[in-house]
């Protein structure tokens, strides 16, 4: 892993991946994550795959560290971590830049996904249980919730 290789041998469709790793992989309480990619992009703000082959979470940088964590089930994408931008719902719910806001994910049936981006929430009791050591391993100043 790192120093620009592929880490993804094949994506779903058998292609080589066009993902590259910044940093080996971590295992947290069980969770294995994993800094990434777009291979050849100079700008590390790029979105995070579809589908996962070898992590249950996969992250992202910008200019300003480890921004946004993608939770893989069944290696499709199910829900992001994200903490690199003030949100707002539609609802007027903000959500601060650096602190965790929850989008979800669904798969559609045609086999696209679709993020649910107007409802955004906190992360809950059990995500925090389970991925807030990660979370905190990569981006240790990551608020995952308002005042945590």
């Amino acid at each position: 892993m790192g120093n620009g290789v592929d880490f993804f041998s094949r994506d779903e469709r058998g292609r080589r991946s066009e993902y590259v790793s910044l940093s080996p992989t971590r295992t947290v309480n069980g969770v294995k994550g994993h800094l990434i990619k777009k291979a050849g992009d100079s700008d590390t703000h790029t979105n995070l795959p579809y589908y996962s082959n070898t992590s249950d979470v996969y992250f992202r940088q910008n200019k300003n560290g480890v921004c946004q964590a993608r939770v893989y089930i069944g290696q499709k994408k199910y829900l992001d971590f994200d903490w690199s931008h003030a949100h707002t719902n539609s609802d007027g719910r903000k959500f601060d830049r650096g602190t965790v806001h929850v989008q979800m994910w669904k798969q559609n049936k045609n086999g696209t996904f679709s993020r649910v981006s107007d409802d955004a929430r906190s992360m809950n009791n059990a995500e925090m249980k389970i991925y807030g050591p990660i979370l905190k391993s990569f981006c240790p100043s990551v608020k995952l919730r308002k005042g945590r």
